[in-house]
Parts: C-alpha cells; sequence; structure tokens
C-alpha cells in the first residue's frame, strides 16, 4: 500500500523538477530584432550598441555567500524581448555588466 503513495511522490517530484521552469536555456546566443547576434560573455554596452532597447528591464541587487565565508554583492540586469504573438519571447540576464544568461519562453502578445 505505501509503495504507490511513495511512486506518486516521487512522480510528482520528479515533474515539478523537470518541468518547473516556464524558460529554456539557448544556444548561448540571442539573434536582436534588428538581426545583430550577441553572446554569453558580451558586455553589457556590447548588447545596447548591437541590439534594440528592450521590451522591459528590471534592476536588481543580490549577495551571495562564498565557500570561503565571505560575501560578494552582484549587480542583476534582466532584459525581456516580447517579439509578438508569433515568436518566442527572450529573457538576457546580465551580472555585473556582463551578459550571463539568455532563455527563452513562451509566444509572446
Amino acid at each position: 500500500m505505501k509503495r504507490p503513495l511513495l511512486a506518486a511522490g516521487l512522480a510528482v517530484i520528479c515533474t515539478f523538477l523537470l518541468c518547473g521552469s516556464a524558460s529554456a536555456p539557448t544556444s548561448g546566443t540571442f539573434r536582436c530584432p534588428n538581426g545583430a547576434i550577441v553572446s554569453i560573455n558580451d558586455k553589457l554596452a556590447t548588447v545596447i550598441l548591437k541590439c534594440d532597447p528592450p521590451t522591459t528591464v528590471v534592476r536588481r541587487t543580490v549577495t551571495r555567500g562564498l565557500l570561503s565565508g565571505y560575501f560578494e554583492t552582484i549587480e542583476i540586469e534582466e532584459w525581456t524581448y516580447n517579439l509578438g504573438p508569433s515568436r518566442f519571447m527572450y529573457y538576457l540576464t546580465f551580472e555585473n555588466g556582463e551578459l550571463a544568461r539568455i532563455e527563452s519562453g513562451g509566444y509572446g502578445d
């Protein structure tokens, strides 16, 4: 009796772990709406020059603990490109002025 419940519970946990994110990583490059291409590790200034302005920008500061017991403060800037209902949305995340992640989401609006 307990094994089916355990199996069902594990299935639910696995589903959340595998499917919990609404966005998926891309290949490490993003084709801007104007056709220019930017890549992971590009500087914020380079992306600003190459790409059209994003739909939205969110800025925040986070503090992360390091294994050595010290902390580091990181400036995060998240750009969203909503490219319309027939194309996927893209999320560019900058950490300390450098492109750290490129993710795609669902269709825009």
